[in-house]
């Protein structure tokens, strides 16, 4: 599954995903978000959430204990993407971009 997402992000799905600039947003923003985790992914690397620490760690490295850290980073993501869509239906400003994704 992870190399499925892996592949999905190499294709470019987050800057998909993150469609035109909100308030407070500019385009060059984005796409450097969209790059940045292309890049990530064309290396096989993977976000994991340990407590409040978000970081990379290589696909070949997680163990089976890793999951969950796996899967926290993407309610992370996941959350800031419905955010930002919820924000765009009300016209407000963006909200504020996760740390591990500048």
């Amino acid at each position: 599954m992870e190399r499925k997402r892996l592949r999905e992000r190499r294709e470019g799905k987050l800057g998909r995903a993150l469609g035109r600039p909100l308030p407070g947003e500019s385009v060059e923003q984005l796409d450097r978000i969209g790059e940045h985790d292309r890049l990530m992914a064309e290396q096989g690397l993977v976000l994991i959430k340990e407590g409040s620490r978000i970081y990379h760690k290589h696909i070949d490295d997680l163990s089976p204990l890793d999951m969950r850290f796996v899967s926290a980073a993407e309610r992370v993501e996941v959350g800031w993407l419905r955010e930002r869509v919820e924000r765009r239906k009300r016209g407000a400003e963006a909200p504020p971009i996760p740390t591990h994704l500048h």
